[in-house]
């Protein structure tokens, strides 16, 4: 076994066992009564109300793609990569969806893997971008009642910030630290590393754009991921009422936000469980939100979140029976 294979296996089994952990953390403050009144809590309107948000959140992350990827490709077939993403990402690992993702666009539409994955990287960007303004404007508007957080809230925003300003000093500079990123990867002998090369490719596509096409393509990127964002709180705001928490929107809202930022870091597995449960589980009861109904609450959302995806994935033999075959060009 290869020392990137063996860090790997050590990494992913590190990241179940904390999943594992905080999961029963969380989930032991729930009996076996109250699960089973869990039926019970279900509020019908926002049930449907969830899933077709989740459905339409989809949609329009594969139109995001469609918009920036730049190429000629057919948009069904987009979607069927990202609904396959999507699947093995919150099932399994986020690292492992998105090298279906490339891989995929590279055999079925032909798109580069350095282009794909710069793609992928500005889409995130422009995420962490847009969860970043909403929650300085949350943070601002309700500044009196975040009071509990408030140091974090500043911490968080401060770096994120420097993050973000960082980029855009690398988008001008690009030429200079494409060049340096790769000749110290080379130095520390770190091409060795397949994900190494590939980070290379994505970041030299970037370098190769001309500055007028990527200054296009991230304002494109940062518009499409703020309105994404907007039905992506909509989504949370809808699915956490579902099983009747009772907080003001603005709370879902901001602690939401929250949770986006960790869902980016390199520690979710299984969709972000036990990481999204627990914080979830800290942070609003801060803001007046019933601890001893919160874990069966969040036991809810979790089960829901897994279905929810699970009836999206009813696209896939839809697209394998019924599109594809027209797709195909006529001999």
């Amino acid at each position: 076994m290869s020392t990137n294979n063996r860090f790997n296996l050590i990494w992913n089994a590190l990241k179940i066992l904390v999943a594992v952990v905080l999961v029963w953390y969380v989930f032991s403050q729930t009996n076996l009564d109250e699960f089973l009144s869990l039926r019970e809590r279900i509020v019908i309107p926002y049930l449907v109300a969830t899933i077709l948000l989740y459905s339409i959140l989809t949609i329009l992350k594969a139109f995001k793609y469609q918009i920036l990827l730049q190429q000629n490709t057919q948009y069904l077939r987009v979607l069927n990569v990202v609904v396959l993403q999507n699947a093995i990402s919150n099932f399994f690992a986020n690292s492992v969806g998105i090298a279906s993702y490339m891989a995929m666009l590279k055999v079925e539409e032909n798109v580069k893997i350095g282009k794909s994955g710069l793609v992928f990287l500005i889409i995130k960007i422009g995420d962490l971008f847009a969860v970043w303004l909403v929650m300085l404007v949350f943070g601002v508007l309700y500044w009196d009642q975040i009071s509990v957080v408030r140091q974090a809230f500043v911490f968080a925003e401060v770096l994120i910030g420097i993050g973000l300003a960082f980029f855009f000093g690398v988008l001008f500079f690009r030429s200079f630290f494409v060049n340096s990123f790769s000749k110290w990867m080379e130095h520390l002998g770190l091409t060795r590393s397949s994900l190494i090369r590939q980070v290379i490719q994505t970041i030299q596509a970037f370098a190769e754009m001309e500055h007028k096409a990527m200054m296009q393509i991230v304002s494109i990127a940062f518009g499409l991921s703020l309105f994404y964002y907007f039905f992506t709180l909509g989504w949370q705001v809808v699915s956490m009422y579902t099983f009747g928490l009772h907080v003001q929107v603005w709370v879902i809202i901001f602690v939401s936000g929250i949770l986006q930022l960790f869902s980016m870091l390199p520690i979710n597995i299984f969709g972000g469980i036990g990481i999204t449960e627990a914080t979830a589980f800290y942070l609003y009861p801060l803001f007046g939100a019933n601890q001893d109904e919160l874990s069966l609450i969040l036991l809810g959302w979790r089960i829901l979140y897994y279905l929810t995806n699970l009836i999206v994935l009813i696209y896939l033999p839809i697209y394998t029976v019924f599109i594809e075959r027209r797709m195909r060009p006529k001999e």
